[in-house]
């Protein structure tokens, strides 16, 4: 039995306030100008007089946690579909992925019925607003089962995002680091190496992890094996990522000092292909001399482009396999290819 002296009561958190201000709702008896009339309070006023001080400050880079990293499609996070990466920031309401699915929620599709279960089964913890996912908030859980289109506060949200200079100048920025090319997904953020591999300078360090397009071509992907030396050599083999049937060995082309490795992939080797920019990074190293040939920003689409027509004409001559549905990536194409087509392939490409 609980203790009779226990109380539990809502709260809700400020995040304009230097510290966790705890707000009590449901209890209409509390004046509350958090619920109503809010743009009367103190610490409110001086929080978008902040923000208003900072939009006339030179123009800088703004990175957050959202923005940095590559976020996994809610419908992902739901289980209804094997692999997406969100690239809308979540702006889902002009998703067009996301508008073919929630239009069938009238029909009672078998799909989303299965989605709405799956959510609920996820623990809160999991169950982030979208909106904190974007960094719009610092803390949030979703009470809707990702039903956006009956949340009170997406729809304040929405209503408002058209007046937020601030909040469309943070999306805007985002979305500009994020592409999607031939359906691999890129950062032009990033340098990537010609075989595949992603570099993104952090000080004097150098985080590295392979590419959408490597992680593709790899397959399924259940064991990575990182070097347990503390130190790389230039063209020796620095890891190996597959699975039991197939594996793949791939090298850097400079020396370097490992500071730190990836111990998460250990326990989840899938995040190599689920979130290859994200926590699928490989080694953190402090690299003896400069990476040369790397390339970067507009060079990267035009790259990506070329590498996918490449690799669509040779699996269709070589293999006979379409890699292409209706000008869709076919996931897991790979699957569908002997060993030895596939060992070709990665030699031609990741090598």
């Amino acid at each position: 039995m609980k203790c009779p002296f226990l109380e539990e009561i809502i709260v809700a958190y400020c995040n304009a306030c230097k510290v966790k201000k705890m707000v009590p709702q449901g209890d209409p008896a509390l004046p509350n100008k958090c619920d109503a009339h809010y743009d009367e309070c103190a610490v409110y006023q001086e929080f978008m007089a902040h923000n208003a001080r900072e939009e006339t400050m030179t123009p800088r880079i703004e990175t957050t946690g959202a923005s940095e990293e590559l976020k996994p499609c809610i419908w992902m996070k739901a289980g209804v579909i094997e692999y997406r990466m969100c690239t809308q920031n979540y702006d889902c309401k002009n998703c067009d992925f996301d508008k073919s699915l929630t239009e069938q929620e009238g029909s009672g599709s078998s799909m989303l019925v299965q989605a709405i279960a799956k959510l609920r089964q996820l623990r809160a913890s999991e169950r982030k607003c979208r909106y904190m996912l974007t960094g719009d908030f610092s803390y949030k859980i979703c009470p809707n089962n990702y039903e956006c289109w009956h949340c009170t506060v997406d729809q304040y949200i929405q209503d408002n995002l058209d007046a937020n200079r601030t909040l469309q100048k943070r999306r805007q920025r985002a979305a500009q680091q994020v592409k999607t090319v031939r359906g691999f997904t890129i950062r032009e953020d990033f340098h990537y190496l010609p075989n595949h591999i992603w570099v993104k300078v952090e000080g004097e360090l150098l985080k590295i992890g392979v590419d959408d397009f490597a992680a593709h071509l790899m397959g399924k992907i259940d064991k990575v094996e990182l070097p347990s030396e503390t130190s790389v050599k230039k063209d020796d083999t620095c890891w190996q990522i597959g699975s039991t049937r197939r594996m793949v060995s791939m090298s850097l082309p400079v020396d370097g000092e490992i500071i730190e490795r990836n111990n998460l992939l250990q326990s989840d080797p899938t995040l190599v292909r689920n979130e290859p920019y994200k926590r699928g990074w490989l080694l953190k190293i402090k690299p003896s001399g400069d990476l040369s040939d790397t390339l970067k920003g507009s060079q990267i689409t035009e790259w990506l482009e070329a590498e996918f027509e490449k690799l669509h004409q040779e699996c269709e001559e070589s293999t006979g396999v379409t890699i292409t549905d209706g000008g869709a990536l076919i996931e897991n194409f790979c699957e569908r290819l002997s060993d030895e087509e596939w060992r070709n392939l990665i030699t031609k490409f990741l090598k």
